[in-house]
């Protein structure tokens, strides 16, 4: 009775996330996204979400210069996005610049992204990656990378006809198939 009960009031925080992100005028937003409590969001209007991606837990994403996330993504909590920097160099103004530098950043198809991850400006992250939890992304990385590390880097590659394989089933694991519940 009270797994039920549970289960229940954390639907409850789910609607309630999902009504708060309906609210944040995304630029795109597809269907059967997933928003973990806590997120936060800036410049939504250039945000792009595609389908079936789940955000963990208390996420920050700052989109003045574009991110976008592809369907089929999932993210461990606390991840953190950057797509705007300042200029420290040649600036005539301290501790920097008040220009601001924009490049957006591009995580790619089905990839899985490690809690505490910070993504830096510019990155783009291929298809099919993984990103080892505490990676600070500096640069980009290709498809079906395994990649750790501060600054990250390439650990391995993934194997694409297993990778193939999988999208041929077009089968999505539990979380995205939203049957797993905060806890």
């Amino acid at each position: 009775m009270y797994r039920v009960i549970l289960k229940f009031v954390d639907l409850g925080i789910i609607l309630f996330h999902k009504i708060r992100l309906r609210s944040l005028n995304l630029s795109e937003l597809g269907e059967n996204v997933q928003i973990f409590p806590g997120f936060q969001f800036g410049h939504t209007e250039n945000l792009k979400i595609e389908s079936n991606v789940v955000i963990g837990e208390k996420a920050f994403i700052n989109a003045h210069g574009g991110v976008k996330i592809k369907s089929g993504t999932i993210t461990g909590p606390e991840i953190m996005i950057f797509s705007v920097n300042h200029i420290y160099e040649r600036s005539e103004t301290i501790p920097f610049s008040n220009d601001l530098v924009l490049k957006a950043v591009t995580i790619g198809h089905n990839c899985w992204i490690g809690g505490r991850v910070f993504i830096t400006p510019g990155v783009e992250i291929g298809d099919g990656c993984v990103v080892a939890g505490g990676s600070v992304l500096t640069k980009s990385f290709p498809p079906l990378s395994v990649i750790g590390g501060n600054p990250a880097r390439l650990i391995k590659g993934r194997n694409p006809s297993d990778y193939k394989s999988m999208l041929e089933k077009n089968e999505y694991c539990e979380f995205i198939k939203g049957n797993v519940y905060i806890q």
